[in-house]
């Protein structure tokens, strides 16, 4: 029988790696951390409310009323015509530069301040060479003096006049465009060298259109036609003749004012090429209007003399204005417009002498 001896030595060991096995296990029994207490607060719903915008009283600058002034000078024997439209440009212009603007009819009360800016005259003339000289501070503007000259405070609009000769010669080529077989004429006083200019530039006009101008059918009549009507004579007369020799369209130039005339030749049934605005009662027979531009070149110059600028020389270019399209088509008006342009530029003559009326 054998038996088996364990040292006590041994026995200790196991008691002592047990003990330790022991206390290393100890620690897992315990929580992996400290035990956290969660707290809910309560949610709390925000409002928010967008600020009600505050006005603001904004100040704005209104520019006072400027002190510069433009005067017009009109005396007693101005053409009324003229005058007023003169009166009602000037006026819109002043408006719309915030300058005031008054008329001036007698030189006794005219009354220049350091305010003045503009002083602009129509004939007769107050002596405006004068004025100009001894106010060298103030811009002239001579409007319609063919002897008026240019200084540095002195600008002229038309001192070469007004041209009849041209503004006949634009009616000529416009009545022979417009007319059947070219069966025209015009109202001539050859008393002056006005008179004489614009029916002697009116007949190089039509001719400049059609040439022999010889009509197709009766009355075999060479055309244009001319009726002279002195101061104070008949209508009837200039009705009857023009009539008489089947004219269709007649030029009326600008010193021919009767109205009882217009109304006979529209009451025929003759259609009038004129000048300025034409009665309403013939309006319906009215072509249109030849005249010269002043109020554009007025318009043109106007800007540069407020500015201080002086001894400026504007000629008066023609308008064709008051255009009835019944009676004077859009493509007829495009071929006298660039009549009317070459004529302004000099690459179309008149062919008449401004100064005599006689034919070059």
């Amino acid at each position: 029988m054998s038996c088996s001896y364990r040292h006590p030595q041994h026995r200790y060991r196991n008691y002592l790696l047990v003990t330790v096995l022991i206390l290393l296990g100890l620690p897992a029994c315990r929580s992996g951390g400290p035990v956290v207490t969660s707290v809910i607060s309560p949610t709390v719903a925000l409002t928010l409310t967008q600020p009600t915008p505050v006005e603001v009283a904004v100040a704005t600058f209104t520019p006072a009323p400027s002190s510069a002034q433009v005067i017009l000078i009109a005396l007693p024997g101005s053409d009324i015509a003229k005058t007023a439209a003169l009166q009602a440009t000037l006026s819109e212009l002043a408006e719309q530069d915030g300058v005031s603007f008054e008329t001036a009819t007698d030189l006794d009360r005219l009354l220049l301040t350091p305010d003045t800016r503009l002083v602009v005259a129509v004939p007769p003339d107050p002596g405006i060479a004068d004025l100009a000289a001894a106010n060298p501070q103030v811009q002239f503007l001579a409007e319609g003096f063919p002897d008026a000259q240019v200084t540095s405070n002195l600008s002229i609009i038309g001192a070469g006049g007004e041209r009849p000769d041209q503004q006949g010669f634009l009616a000529g080529y416009l009545a022979a465009v417009i007319t059947q077989d070219w069966r025209v004429g015009t109202i001539s006083q050859t008393d002056s060298p006005a008179g004489k200019a614009a029916s002697n530039g009116f007949a190089n006009g039509v001719i400049f259109f059609c040439g022999l101008c010889r009509p197709a059918y009766p009355p075999f009549i060479q055309y244009p036609v001319f009726v002279d009507f002195p101061p104070g004579g008949d209508p009837q007369v200039v009705v009857d003749a023009l009539v008489g020799n089947a004219v269709k369209t007649a030029y009326v130039p600008p010193g021919v004012v009767d109205v009882a005339l217009l109304e006979a030749l529209a009451q025929a049934g003759i259609q009038l090429i004129g000048n300025g605005e034409p009665p309403p009662q013939i309006a319906n027979q009215w072509v249109a209007s030849i005249g010269m531009d002043e109020m554009g070149s007025v318009r043109q110059i106007w800007p540069r003399l407020l500015a201080g600028e002086g001894g400026l020389n504007l000629s008066m270019p023609l308008s064709l204005g008051e255009r009835n399209a019944a009676l004077f088509s859009p493509g007829r008006q495009r071929l006298v417009d660039r009549v009317l342009t070459d004529l302004l530029a000099g690459y179309v003559d008149s062919g008449v002498d401004p100064q005599t009326g006689d034919m070059r």
